[in-house]
């Protein structure tokens, strides 16, 4: 391969990302002749860590320190012929509604460092190659709720965190804002459509290129990361209203979790 494939699947949250990314995980020994991999957990103490900052604060120091950190990865991977993917929603910043995190607005500046550096370290030439997964708006809104309600301490009810978040939940909004501050392809899928044997992880199976006898044995991944149970939604959001300290919390929140998932054989 003269010229370098690099697919960047950078979210979003609560389209199927952990699936794949566990997907890849338990298929690696078929991929990595093909394509190394970046997943998550080279990232999040790194250039994840500053994607989600910079999201916060918007300082340029912190993209800068993103761009390094992903540098520092990148650099030590040995192409060698092969692709290289990177997976991880936090690279497209704070998920939206966790502890007030307004929208996806830094993702389109975040993109943009990372092809700079991409096309540093891997030479001007390499084909960068941006896919997003993405979801109706409301079904986002409403998975990212629960998700918000089970791993912060979220006060708001459904409708208020749904009336504030709307326009977060426009995620064809921020792909078309990424394709106007990169030069790659970005390519997007529905998850709804991604009902294939492979689910959310085909798209980014179809850009890898696998040859059929390595496509052949990759093996499914069941779903990961789904949201709690909808009748466990009010007793959450008590809990979170409540006076407990954040230590108690988490404790009464896990044991909720754990006897729901007892109840349910």
């Amino acid at each position: 391969m003269s010229r370098p494939r690099v697919i960047v699947h950078a979210g979003f949250h609560k389209t199927g990302t952990t699936t794949v990314q566990k997907f890849l995980r338990a298929n690696g020994k078929h991929i990595y002749p093909r394509c190394a991999l970046v997943l998550p957990g080279r990232l999040r103490k790194g250039a994840a860590r500053m994607a989600v900052r910079f999201s916060r604060f918007g300082t340029d120091a912190l993209l800068d320190q993103f761009g390094e950190d992903l540098r520092d990865v990148l650099s030590a991977i040995e192409v060698k012929n092969r692709a290289v993917l990177i997976s991880d929603e936090n690279l497209s910043g704070r998920m939206p509604g966790r502890d007030g995190q307004p929208n996806y607005e830094a993702a389109p500046a975040l993109m943009a460092r990372a092809e700079t550096v991409i096309r540093e370290v891997f030479g001007t030439d390499a084909d960068v190659v941006f896919q997003f997964t993405t979801r109706a708006p409301d079904a986002w809104l409403r998975s990212s709720y629960k998700h918000n309600l089970r791993t912060s301490r979220l006060v708001m009810d459904e409708a208020e965190y749904t009336a504030t978040y709307r326009g977060a939940a426009n995620l064809a909004t921020v792909v078309q804002d990424v394709e106007q501050a990169v030069t790659g392809a970005v390519h997007v899928a529905n998850l709804k459509d991604l009902t294939g044997g492979l689910g959310p992880a085909q798209p980014l199976i179809d850009l890898i290129g696998l040859p059929d006898h390595l496509g052949r044995r990759l093996t499914p991944h069941p779903a990961q990361n789904a949201g709690p149970n909808d009748g466990l939604v009010d007793d959450l959001l008590a809990l979170n209203r409540s006076a407990l300290s954040d230590e108690a919390l988490k404790a009464a929140k896990m044991d909720l979790l754990g006897k729901a998932q007892e109840d349910d054989g």
